[in-house]
């Protein structure tokens, strides 16, 4: 019997709420949906990248989980906060052909997310008959699994996501062996060593690395070209932060540039959604 892709659900909401916590709990034991999201140590949060300044960690993640996720559920529990980032995410979700649920219980809001309509496919005015929807399409029967995105090539094994990250750059191994050490019992994120342009197809994220600054790295900028236009995000790392006006020319293209191995490496962990390496 062929295992069943569980959903994947985004939860969308302030940093400044523990509603999360209780959904979690519900189907902790539950292989039919894995939730994913945005950072919720406000902390942590910030100074990986706080909406507003230059670091990318709040957009590597976004991107990243929203990219797996087969749902977005995006809560407003009140006017306290200005609920940009619950936006900002549906927009993604509906670009990417996510099923969007979305919540809102502030009432002095209502006229404001009307624009949001166009963007959801069920919008409720209590959490309680959001989640009660979110449950149905959860516990449906398996063959409709997955209604809300657009088939994968790859299928996802049961209980847990697969984050593919492509290396590209420097020949040394001393960065690549680095990279895929870090990742080796992390069974979520599979590491993909200049394997060739179908599997940078198939990746998720490319993760570049100049170590010094000899030699002309054609295998790094082709990558970087690549990937880009394919909408892949891309990691940047120029250990040292080697002039090279050549290199400069590529910097735009990267979605974060780091100076240090350890910096790139933790910009990726956040990327994929591991925050307790560092």
């Amino acid at each position: 019997m062929d295992e069943v892709k569980p959903y994947i659900v985004y939860l969308s909401s302030s940093a400044h709420s523990d509603w999360r916590e209780p959904v979690k709990a519900k189907y902790l034991k539950d292989d039919h949906v894995i939730f994913v999201g945005p950072c919720e140590n406000h902390g942590l949060s910030d100074a990986m990248g706080a909406p507003g300044d230059v670091k990318p960690g709040h957009k590597l993640r976004i991107t990243q989980m929203l990219s797996k996720s087969d749902i977005l559920f995006g809560y407003i529990p009140d006017d306290r906060y200005r609920s940009f980032n619950i936006m900002l995410e549906t927009g993604i979700a509906h670009a990417k052909k996510k099923r969007v649920l979305f919540v809102n219980e502030a009432r002095s809001l209502d006229d404001e997310v009307e624009c949001a309509q166009p963007y959801i496919n069920q919008s409720f005015d209590s959490l309680s008959d959001g989640l009660d929807s979110l449950h149905q399409i959860i516990t449906a029967p398996s063959e409709n699994r997955g209604a809300g995105s657009e088939p994968n090539q790859f299928t996802q094994p049961i209980n847990h996501l697969e984050h593919r990250i492509f290396l590209s750059g420097s020949p040394s191994s001393a960065w690549t062996d680095r990279v895929q050490a870090q990742y080796q019992n992390d069974k979520s994120v599979t590491i993909l060593a200049e394997s060739g342009m179908q599997d940078l197809a198939a990746a998720d994220i490319l993760f570049a690395c100049r170590t010094d600054s000899g030699g002309r790295l054609f295998n790094l900028v082709l990558a970087v070209g690549y990937a880009n236009a394919l909408g892949k995000q891309i990691l940047f790392v120029n250990q040292g932060d080697h002039y090279s006006h050549a290199y400069d020319y590529v910097k735009p293209f990267a979605d974060g540039y780091f100076t240090t191995l350890d910096e790139g490496l933790r910009y990726l962990d956040y990327a994929v959604g591991i925050e307790d390496r560092w």
